[in-house]
């Protein structure tokens, strides 16, 4: 009997005592979150950076993270040369080296050299795992699956957990320690089955089935990073907070799960009646899974795609495990999986080639539309998981016709082995509790006892704990000051990440509490890119600073763009688009009403751009009195970069003053990427505008200081009703810009 669903679920093979399942869960999950992290990290890297630098192009971080996954083709002589023992214990050493190396090492090139290092032997570690389950080592249920789910769980709980402020950039003690306890768990599992007399030196590995079905893993992380466990992008299309958006996800994670493991551990997934059941649910999530990418969807509807789609990737990413752990077609063991680690890097190939054409279509302009890079990567991933499904189908059918599967069925029940089938079975606990029979024998599948799905009861409290941790508290009242003016800065805060390349949210934050600043016109907002570490920059600075009143305007898609952050209620006035000439990257403008003079505690405003909204927030509990007798207007935009195309500068410039069109106490602040001689700016001149900076005589103080040319392209424009003093550019490395604050009144 070969079926591999039936093999997986035996208790005979998923003993804790024979198998160690509890310690595979422990080491395979571990490792999981682990790897997941440092994949995230290496991603992020590469963009902030290694892009980043002024000598590398594009092109040349496209080559450095190619031949980063070319390398896993190289791990099978691993496989070769070393004993499966010694190799598995370097696995597991070099991800949580890798993991705490890049915790708290401060020098860029060691980190991205670490991270690619972790990378590489994160999946060739899901190469060894999955080799151990073809080998029936390792159990597909209740062990591999519910620990790289539970890995996979983890790793978007403590990131929703942190408000998305991923740990992996977190510089503090707890993320140290945490990390430093992890290592120390999975170390010690790993120790404990290093000494386990039954691993032996060959390698199972995977059929032409299994080929075709494996190098479908790695493009599904891809679109679990985009999309399925992307807890910032959720919060930025929908409209719902980080934790509303946090706790949907996990919640259709444990829905995911409950129903897996309900089909799995039933008689369904060893009848032929099953296999029918489980293709034409497989067909049924290939097309949800489809439309879950349907582009250019918000609100409610996009959540609907964002559960549904999250549902059918936890299935299929089962039926394609559930195919990898099923007959072995290859043959005898072989000294190296090779099959398994050529598809494995395949897989990798194809994510790499996702990732780079949809965020590299931010810097170069494509012949198709962006939105039909993840959907291809889905068709890709649905086209596996079908075929994995109709493989199993095939396979279960003809063993029913030859009266084998039938006959294994029978011999097989839940106490025994597939090597003692013979033998007759030893009363479960929870037969023992029930009637005190051996039901057994009645050839019907039954779940063992408590021990034998302890893993799968440590990953339910794996999902369900961070909703726990998760419950929102109150903000505390700020306290109450009078003030004749209100300090206003403009930043562009490079998705939040310093000139070194770290994520660096709490020195963006320190920034702006340093300068005193109560209204921010924020440029580059991330929430939600992959790239830049998928974090909810835009919700996590609201927080930390008490502005309470926000507003955000997508730009490019509708996960980057600008923001405004305030101490006092803000009014929507307009949103939109700035004039695009078939460039990459889009633009967009912000309008809003900063409200000095109304009731402090009144709830800020929010209203739709041209696509998508600009949200707003009203939690404040209490707010700083101020002394001015009306209102002040900010408008926060981001003008095109290119050097040589000041002409679409012009137009965009041309833009913002239709869209200011003369009103009244107004401040225009922005990253106009053009030095204050150039045409673009002398338009703002010509139009009755007012250079803080120059009018204040600063105007030698540069904002783009970190690298050549020296320049000063950030400004804060204001009509000449508005009062301006004590104007600061202040030097910081939290971002590749300086920020530009001054008083109104």
């Amino acid at each position: 009997m070969e079926n591999g669903s039936l093999k997986n679920i035996s208790p005979g093979n998923i003993s804790l005592k024979n198998n160690h399942s509890l310690l595979y869960f422990t080491v395979i999950a571990i490792s999981t979150f682990f790897g997941f992290q440092t994949f995230g990290f290496f991603i992020s890297f590469l963009n902030n950076f290694l892009r980043e630098r002024p000598s590398i192009s594009l092109i040349q971080v496209g080559i450095y993270a190619l031949v980063t996954f070319i390398l896993v083709f190289f791990g099978g002589f691993l496989f070769a040369i070393f004993s499966k023992r010694a190799l598995f214990l370097v696995f597991i050493s070099i991800i949580c080296a890798s993991r705490i190396i890049i915790q708290i090492n401060p020098w860029p090139p060691l980190s991205l050299a670490v991270a690619a290092a972790g990378t590489v032997f994160w999946i060739l570690s899901i190469i060894f795992f999955i080799s151990l389950v073809q080998e029936k080592k390792v159990g597909l249920f209740p062990v591999f699956f519910p620990s790289m789910f539970s890995g996979f769980a983890a790793a978007t709980g403590i990131y929703g957990m942190l408000g998305t402020y991923d740990l992996v950039w977190q510089d503090n003690a707890f993320a140290l320690l945490l990390v430093s306890a992890l290592s120390a768990a999975v170390t010690w599992s790993a120790v404990k089955i290093f000494f386990n007399r039954e691993i032996n030196r060959k390698y199972a590995d995977g059929g032409r089935s299994v080929f075709y079905t494996l190098i479908a893993i790695m493009p599904l992380i891809f679109l679990q990073l985009y999309r399925f466990q992307n807890i910032a992008a959720l919060s930025a299309v929908s409209g719902f907070n980080n934790i509303i958006s946090a706790s949907v996800i996990i919640v259709s994670n444990i829905i995911a799960f409950v129903l897996i493991y309900s089909y799995a551990v039933s008689s369904l997934n060893i009848s032929v009646a099953g296999a029918w059941l489980k293709l034409l649910f497989t067909i049924a999530a290939v097309l949800i899974f489809l439309l879950s990418f349907w582009p250019e969807t918000r609100g409610g509807f996009y959540t609907a795609q964002a559960v549904s789609g999250n549902i059918s990737y936890c299935w299929l990413l089962f039926i394609i495990l559930d195919r990898i752990a099923g007959k072995n077609t290859s043959g005898d063991a072989a000294s190296a999986p090779w099959k398994n680690t050529y598809a494995t890097g395949i897989g990798g190939i194809l994510f790499f080639i996702f990732a780079f054409i949809y965020y590299g279509s931010y810097d170069m302009k494509l012949p198709f539309e962006r939105w039909q890079i993840p959907l291809v990567a889905a068709v890709f991933a649905g086209l596996c998981g079908i075929f994995a499904a109709i493989f199993t189908f095939r396979e279960q059918r003809l063993q029913a016709k030859s009266g084998i599967f039938a006959a294994s069925c029978k011999e097989i029940n839940p106490g025994s082995t597939l090597k003692n089938k013979d033998k007759p079975a030893e009363p479960t606990d929870i037969e023992d509790s029930a009637s005190g029979t051996n039901q057994a024998k009645t050839g019907k599948k039954r779940i063992t006892g408590l021990k034998e799905f302890t893993a799968v009861y440590i990953l339910l409290l794996t999902l369900i704990f961070p909703l726990i941790l998760m419950l929102p508290q109150k903000n505390n009242p700020e306290i109450r000051t009078i003030k004749d003016s209100v300090r206003v800065m403009d930043y562009n805060i490079h998705q939040g990440f310093n000139i070194k390349g770290f994520l660096d949210l709490e020195s963006i934050a320190r920034v702006i509490e340093s300068n005193g600043a109560d209204v921010v016109a924020l440029q580059e907002v991330s929430r939600g890119w992959v790239v830049n570490g998928s974090a909810d920059v835009y919700e996590w600075l609201s927080q930390r600073l008490d502005m309470n009143y926000r507003l955000f305007m997508p730009a490019s898609d509708q996960v980057w763009g600008n923001a405004i952050l305030s101490k006092y209620p803000l009014k929507l006035l307009d949103s939109g688009f700035l004039p695009e000439f078939d460039t990459p990257l889009r633009r967009s403008y912000l309008l809003a009403e900063v409200e000095l003079t109304g009731n402090d505690d009144s709830a800020g405003s929010s209203g739709n751009g041209a696509v998508g909204t600009a949200g707003s927030s009203a939690s404040a509990t209490g707010s700083t009195n101020i002394n001015i007798s009306s209102n002040i207007n900010i408008l926060c935009t981001h003008i095109h970069h290119i050097k040589g195309e000041g002409f679409i500068r012009e137009k965009h410039v041309e833009a913002i003053l239709k869209t200011w069109n003369g009103l009244e106490r107004t401040a225009i602040c922005g990253d106009f990427n053009a030095r204050d001689y150039e045409p673009e700016i002398t338009m703002m001149y010509d139009a009755g505008l007012i250079d803080s900076q120059a009018a204040l005589e600063k105007a030698d103080q540069l904002t783009w200081v970190h690298y050549e040319p020296f320049e000063r392209i950030d400004y804060i424009w204001v009509t000449p009703d508005i009062k301006i003093s004590n104007l600061s550019v202040t030097y910081s490395t939290a971002s590749d810009h300086l920020p530009v604050a001054v008083d109104m009144k």
